[in-house]
């Protein structure tokens, strides 16, 4: 048996492993381009270059990849912000929306996935759900340990600076699909936060820990 992929990983694990990550690919893209409902498991296969009989042993069906695909990336930006609290919360949430623009299909498949989400029978709208909720609470305890150190500058509850920081992460990822090169996704966010935050790090100093963080 010869080493394939990761390391420690050999033979037929890694061959399952990098194919259930292709499909994982290929279903994000699909989902980004023309929506879940207009997506089929034969045109993943297609993508990921495999049957459609192959993906059905990963995959039982297309709600079941649409979870796969949403928990990885929802893991990896819960890596990027694990084990942080105050101003590098707000960073590392800062340094997730700037490194996701590194990649457009996971905006693309957000942002569409998220407004066709809003109807309840849709098999994501709970995972968004969640997300909001998780997220919002998340941010609201970053700026009140913000507030407790003495460093906020805002008459604003905490809960209100969270949700204004999410509709605007939201919007100006929205902004960056249509206009990319008009829509500095990381200078806005860093101007935000400055705006309440006055000794938040400026967009120069903070590069190599959103870098860092993104990474």
């Amino acid at each position: 048996m010869t080493t394939e992929g990761g390391a420690g990983v050999r033979g037929p694990y890694a061959k399952t492993a990098a194919v259930r990550q292709r499909i994982l690919e290929a279903g994000m893209q699909a989902f980004a381009q023309v929506g879940y409902f207009a997506t089929s498991l034969n045109d993943v296969a297609d993508r990921a270059g495999i049957s459609r009989r192959g993906l059905g042993h990963h995959f039982k069906s297309k709600e079941e990849l649409l979870t796969a695909v949403l928990d990885q990336r929802q893991e990896e930006d819960a890596e990027l912000i694990r084990n942080t609290s105050g101003v590098d919360s707000l960073a590392a949430v800062a340094a997730v929306s700037t490194h996701n623009a590194e990649r457009p299909g996971l905006i693309q498949l957000y942002s569409l996935l998220r407004a066709d989400a809003t109807a309840a029978e849709h098999p994501a709208h709970e995972h968004h759900r969640l997300q909001y909720d998780r997220l919002r609470l998340y941010l609201s305890r970053a700026f009140e340990q913000v507030r407790q150190a003495g460093q906020l500058q805002s008459s604003e509850d905490s809960d209100t600076l969270a949700a204004t920081f999410l509709a605007l992460m939201d919007g100006l990822q929205i902004q960056w699909l249509y206009n990319p090169a008009a829509t500095d996704i990381d200078r806005v966010l860093h101007a935000y936060l400055r705006s309440v935050i006055p000794s938040f790090p400026s967009l120069t100093a903070a590069g190599p820990m959103v870098r860092a963080a993104a990474h």
